[in-house]
């Protein structure tokens, strides 16, 4: 028994091809699948509540993105198919279909905190401030004519200063995020279609024909001014690299390089006012849970109470040190209390 405390886990590298085994002996451990920004607070949680309960196995880890998560989570309600998934957006409704067709119903969400999406340089770099109808001007593949706003040409726009005269004189570089990844949902959401809006050509073909205004919204310029990442480790590397690429990254990434985070539309990046959502580009860390594996699998139930502790999620909790915001008190008692309700009905 000397190593009861050392926790091995199964770190797996998968594809949106790869499918899980079929088998259905109840596994003697939880699985969970997500993206990069909440597995390692599911890794993290599971070294706690193993090392509290050494009888238990500590999760499997299924390291991909939200999407694939969800496909994976989907594929049914049967043990063979991962009891969590984590996700920095909501579960979308194609995806809840394939869930109902899969015959998983009833899945139980819950909030461990958030973060917000900024606009951010490294330091150096000489924005502060931008309204979101800016910044949607430097990354849409077509833009109104200055000299007649009725026609849409080819972005010009090469420098900030071209945008909005007081903005720099410096190079139009955009890093975003790619659709797999979950901030990509609030940054489409909250940036993109935000600022498309902010545009009277585009705001009336809203009106007139809904599908053409969300396509000609989401086609960004391909002029190798406008890029995106799939791993937020190597945006980090790329914005540190050059100070006037505009990263759209998480808040707590950005504090966490000392990066300069610009204010849009006026709206300052605060974690107070992140933790309160008060900050238009917030995001919950969220984990979607199949209940009827929790009476199932053994550690479940002690693995939920870890996850939502108050040496977790509170204000000194070690997902804070992971870079999560926590959620004000009466919110964390509200989902302390859902976890209960889940354990009770699972009995």
């Amino acid at each position: 028994m000397a190593k009861k405390n050392e926790i091995f886990f199964m770190v797996i590298m998968i594809g949106a091809t790869i499918s899980l085994s079929r088998a259905q002996a109840v596994p003697d451990h939880v699985t969970v699948a997500g993206g990069f920004t909440g597995i390692p607070l599911m890794i993290k949680a599971g070294e706690q509540f193993t090392s509290k309960a050494s009888q238990y196995k500590p999760p499997q880890i299924l390291y991909n993105d939200s999407t694939t998560g969800f496909k994976l989570f989907c594929a049914g309600a049967g043990v063979d198919t991962p009891s969590i998934n984590t996700a920095t957006r909501s579960i979308r409704p194609a995806e809840l279909e394939l869930c109902a067709k899969n015959g998983l119903n009833g899945i139980v969400q819950l909030n461990l905190g958030r973060d917000a999406l900024v606009a951010a340089q490294a330091l150096g770099g000489r924005l502060k401030s931008l309204s979101i109808k800016e910044l949607f001007l430097a990354i849409a593949k077509d833009v109104p004519d200055p000299k007649d706003p009725t026609k849409l040409i080819p972005n010009p726009y090469k420098n900030w200063k071209n945008i909005n005269p007081a903005l720099p004189d410096s190079k139009i570089q955009i890093l975003a995020p790619e659709s797999a990844i979950g901030l990509a949902q609030t940054y489409i959401n909250s940036i993109v279609m935000a600022g498309c809006r902010q545009i009277d050509t585009f705001k009336a073909l809203e009106s007139s024909d809904p599908k053409a205004f969300e396509t000609t919204c989401k086609n960004f310029r391909k002029d190798g001014v406008y890029n995106e990442f799939t791993r937020t480790p190597d945006a980090i590397e790329e914005l540190k690299g050059n100070p006037d690429i505009v990263g759209i990254i998480a808040l707590t990434m950005a504090l966490k390089n000392s990066f300069n985070t610009i204010t849009l539309d006026n709206m300052e990046p605060t974690i107070i006012n992140v933790s309160r959502n008060n900050y238009g580009l917030t995001f919950s860390m969220q984990v979607f849970i199949k209940p009827s594996h929790v009476a199932l699998i053994p550690g479940f139930k002690e693995y939920l109470t870890e996850l939502t502790s108050e040496e977790a999620t509170g204000l000194m909790g070690y997902f804070y040190d992971m870079g999560v915001i926590p959620l004000p008190l009466d919110e964390r008692n509200k989902v302390r209390a859902e976890v209960k309700a889940l354990q009770a009905s699972a009995k």
